[in-house]
């Protein structure tokens, strides 16, 4: 009985033995760095690229508003006055006082010509009526500019003022837009993405008023330091020719082409043996052909590959299919698999 159970461990020993000594045929790949670009998804809001705002130069009363929001202006067109009695009334008493002061000014150049008044009195007077020229030139400069003027052809996009409103100097009366300059679309993006793109990168954009609709964009300015409040850069997308009725403040959303690529290892899904969270194993040959086992971390995947951060070099020989019933050490016979695996 038991040399039987004797005789019984040695064929089964041998059997094992045999069995691992046979070289299993794999499927194998050469580990390599691929190049890739990975496009940037954002959203950001619609504006007219010449967008500014519109002020009267000093307080005031509102008397007149001449415009709606959306209307079509010329240029030079009046869009809104203030009450200007106050304003003409400094004009006209700077007015008098420069007179005054040129009267003053002449009476004591002739005192000082009969050596009547010494120079200084002269100097001071000529002085006196500077100033009160000043004073003048400010009060008219004032006064032009208690009208609000197109500044050139375009449309107002929002009226910020009444009439009968008090206004305060440079509050804001009118959001405009010149005609003919442009959309662009403002982003923020975090350091990460910044860094990945450059002035002229491509960007498609889409927006939720025209969804069959794709407008092509180009990055035109980047900030180079972060929004306080929310720690992102701001970059500027220009749109290039959009041939769709746009209005300022629509939500448009952004996917940019960065130019720059970079390199990455990629590997098949089928080459993961063991995975847990961002960390996988798999198995790679030695220069004899046997296997080895191999951590790697995970960056992405998709349905059929898997970007690898570190653990796999260029030149390494990778078990794409085959390895699930493989051992550590195990010899094998590597096999290229021709075509997509």
């Amino acid at each position: 009985m038991k040399l039987r159970l004797f005789t019984g461990l040695i064929s089964a020993t041998f059997i094992a033995s045999a069995s691992l000594a046979q070289d299993t045929s794999v499927h194998t790949e050469t580990v390599t760095e691929k190049t890739y670009t990975v496009t940037i998804e954002t959203s950001g809001t619609l504006v007219n690229a010449s967008e500014q705002t519109l002020a009267f130069k000093t307080p005031g009363i509102v008397s007149q508003v001449m415009v709606k929001e959306g209307q079509p202006v010329r240029q030079g067109q009046t869009l809104a006055r203030l009450d200007t009695e106050e304003i003409e009334a400094d004009a006209e008493q700077a007015q008098a006082l420069l007179k005054e002061a040129n009267r003053a000014l002449e009476r004591l150049k002739k005192l000082y010509a009969n050596k009547v008044v010494p120079l200084d009195q002269v100097q001071t007077a000529e002085t006196n009526a500077d100033v009160a020229a000043a004073r003048l030139k400010a009060a008219r400069f004032n006064l032009r500019h208690a009208t609000i003027e197109a500044p050139a052809k375009g449309t107002v996009l929002r009226k910020l003022i009444e009439p009968n409103e008090i206004v305060n100097a440079q509050r804001g009366a009118f959001v405009f837009a010149e005609e003919g300059r442009g959309w662009m679309i403002r982003v923020g993006l975090n350091d990460r993405d910044v860094i990945r793109i450059r002035e002229g990168d491509k960007a498609d954009i889409r927006f939720d008023a025209y969804p069959a609709k794709t407008v092509t964009g180009r990055v035109h300015e980047i900030a180079a330091k972060a929004s306080p409040g929310t720690g992102t850069f701001e970059v500027e997308i220009r749109l290039e020719a959009p041939g769709l009725r746009l209005l300022s403040g629509m939500v448009a959303r952004a996917t940019l082409h960065p130019a720059s690529e970079g390199t990455q290892v990629r590997i098949p899904l089928t080459a993961i043996i063991a995975a847990r969270g961002s960390e996988a194993e798999v198995f790679v040959l030695d220069e004899q052909n046997r296997v080895r086992g191999r951590s790697v971390r995970i960056d992405h995947f998709n349905a059929a590959e898997i970007t690898i951060l570190e653990g796999l070099n260029p030149g390494e020989t990778l078990i794409t299919r085959g390895a699930t019933s493989l051992v550590e050490g195990q010899k094998v016979i590597p096999t290229t698999l021709a075509g997509p695996q």
